[in-house]
């Protein structure tokens, strides 16, 4: 520890696996950003992640420097999208057991914890499409293993969003706040002036990112183009499904990381019109806060998280999937331009709220201000 790290406040980090070097999806990016995050905001953070190996000698080590007194304020982890131990390729040094019960050892040393729960797929049907009984059987047994010995640890659980507590079972509601994913703190380009409206798309397709009916009502308006910046596999995937709607006016790009600047800054608005299912009820798409953090209005559907989103902090619209609306709104918006300037500011300066620093800021205020009381076991068990 460095003599500027001394007079630091302190925080754990901890994930039960390995942080990617260069994330590309955003399971791997969003721990990569929180890590970085409560450092940007002034935390000597003390990291435990890696191999059962690595974790175990790290978790020895604190342990022992908090009974000598290392002053910790908060310990925040993030679950993995697999049960807990099972993050990695099997080894000896294998446990299901140590990476909660080093943070039990944190609770009860009167140190806060706070774990971000993102993975509900396994409560669906859809889990089931790639993960085949009897494996899918023995992995729910162990998601709702780690549920009930969060309840026990006392944890206070984050979610993406508040509406995700109803699919969550045993949790206490008193317990769960939601912290929504965030975006990268930029500076924001103006829009191109241009004629019409450019859209973009940025994401995969799939069971749950279904557009087919966006993109066709979008193909007939011709005076509105549309970027679809999709990686090649997902399209070669599902091309089959979209080729009698796409048209001129449509785009298809294989893009990333830095070559997505030029998209963004090129766009008028950012597209999150996906089909409606029940998961897009409660869930909180990294992609959503990407688009606000480049400053762009965002189309998003009703009866998503995303569409109440935008509807509820008037950075974009919602309108009903499939329905002939979006064509609708977009002949608004060509008629009204200055609709689109003016929620494309409040965009931009909204954007400062929904960084991830913002996010790590509201887990200090949340567990090292004491602002939240977590509940002991034995209070509001939940049923499965």
């Amino acid at each position: 520890m460095g003599t500027s790290d001394i007079h630091r406040p302190a925080m754990i980090f901890h994930v039960a696996y390995r942080l990617a070097s260069d994330p590309k999806n955003a399971s791997a990016l969003r721990p990569v950003r929180m890590r970085r995050a409560f450092e940007a905001i002034g935390y000597n953070v003390h990291e435990i992640s890696g191999t059962h190996a690595e974790r175990r000698k790290q978790m020895q080590r604190l342990k022992s420097e908090i009974r000598a007194g290392l002053r910790i304020d908060f310990v925040y982890s993030e679950a993995a999208t697999t049960p807990t131990g099972l993050g990695e390729p099997v080894t000896k040094a294998t446990s299901l057991t140590r990476d909660i019960a080093f943070l039990r050892f944190c609770q009860r040393a009167d140190i806060p914890v706070g774990l971000f729960y993102r993975d509900i797929y396994w409560r669906f049907p859809i889990y089931t499409e790639t993960v085949k009984w009897p494996l899918s059987a023995i992995l729910r047994a162990f998601y709702r293993w780690d549920l009930r010995r969060y309840r026990r640890g006392g944890f206070r659980i984050y979610l993406p969003s508040l509406e995700m507590a109803e699919w969550l079972p045993m949790i206490p509601r008193e317990r769960i706040r939601a912290l929504p994913p965030g975006g990268d703190a930029r500076e924001i380009d103006s829009t191109v002036e241009h004629g019409g409206i450019r859209i973009l798309y940025v994401g995969g397709l799939g069971s749950n990112y279904r557009l087919r009916e966006t993109i066709a009502e979008i193909s007939q308006t011709p005076e509105v183009s549309l970027t679809l910046c999709i990686p090649e596999a997902h399209w070669r995937a599902r091309s089959a499904e979209y080729a009698d709607v796409m048209a001129a006016n449509v785009k298809l790009v294989h893009q990333s990381g830095s070559q997505l600047d030029a998209l963004y800054r090129d766009a008028d608005v950012c597209l999150l019109a996906v089909e409606p299912i029940k998961y897009w009820g409660f869930a909180a798409p990294v992609k959503l806060f990407e688009y606000v953090s480049h400053g762009k209005p965002i189309l998003a559907s009703t009866g998503t998280y995303s569409g109440r989103f935008v509807v509820a902090n008037d950075l974009g619209w919602s309108v009903d999937y499939g329905s002939g609306a979006l064509r609708d709104k977009l002949d608004e918006l060509l008629a009204q331009p200055d609709e689109l300037q003016d929620v494309a500011q409040r965009v931009r300066t909204a954007s400062r709220q929904h960084t991830w620093e913002a996010r790590a800021l509201q887990v200090a205020k949340d567990l090292a201000g004491a602002s939240w009381s977590a509940s002991r076991a034995s209070d509001g068990k939940r049923s499965t």
